[in-house]
């Protein structure tokens, strides 16, 4: 279940309280540690990991949210706040469930409910695609994904380009694809291009939020590719793993 609980709260009486209702509710034995502020939560979590965190909405030092823009949160978060306002924002933030306080052990019980299928959940290794059976005239040749620099979509065909240049069409849909490609090299950049890591030749920051690559090799057509404003964060998270 839970082997490590961060709770990120600043009135002590409620951090206090939630520990006393999880050491009842909760069977197996558990770790829990205490923040107060972004700041000293932001430290911490980029130094420690953690199963499960519980995080009050308005801190000392500002709102919660504001540690999601400096670490990355990869596990359930379940927001205790005395505030309505923050609900959606929570939910877009790793947000499991949305606590307002006074809650009682019922709300807090249906709320780890909620997250126990993330635990009971084993692992299962996923394997990915490793190559390619593609087509060229009455020739065929099977292509390992690692030779592939990106995929683009135009006019409804999804096209593949290895790293020598060549090009061959893939039968599938950039959406369907881009799930069983390695993410640790692949990353779909916007609604046309999933791109190789290797394959980024050159990055410019254009507009507010927005990254132009240059690939290479050198795309057929003319065309900017552009990584996309709601992509931005993430992708730049993918290049500094």
């Amino acid at each position: 279940m839970f082997k490590k609980i961060l709770i990120v709260e600043d009135e002590n009486w409620a951090s206090e309280s939630l520990l006393e209702k999880l050491e009842q509710l909760i069977s197996t034995k558990f770790e829990s540690t205490v923040m107060t502020t972004v700041r000293e939560t932001t430290d911490w979590l980029a130094r420690n990991e953690v199963d499960l965190i519980f995080m009050d909405v308005q801190l000392g030092d500002g709102l919660s949210f504001e540690i999601f823009d400096q670490v990355k949160i990869q596990v359930p978060v379940i927001f205790t706040t005395a505030f309505e306002d923050y609900a959606l924002k929570a939910f877009q933030n790793q947000g499991y469930a949305y606590l307002l306080k006074p809650y009682d052990d019922d709300e807090l019980q249906q709320a780890l409910d909620k997250i126990a299928p993330f635990f009971d959940q084993e692992p299962q290794e996923i394997q990915y695609k490793s190559r390619f059976l593609v087509r060229y005239g009455m020739r065929l040749k099977s292509i390992p994904t690692t030779y592939i620099a990106y995929f683009m979509a135009e006019d409804k065909i999804l096209y593949g380009f290895t790293k020598d240049g060549d090009q061959f069409i893939v039968d599938d849909t950039i959406t369907g694809l881009v799930s069983r490609l390695d993410p640790k090299f692949f990353f779909q950049v916007n609604r046309k291009f999933i791109i190789h890591i290797d394959s980024i030749l050159d990055m410019l920051k254009v507009g507010r939020n927005r990254i132009r690559l240059q690939l290479q090799p050198a795309l057929p057509i003319v065309i900017d590719v552009i990584v996309s404003e709601e992509k931005s964060t993430d992708f730049q998270m993918w290049l500094d793993r």
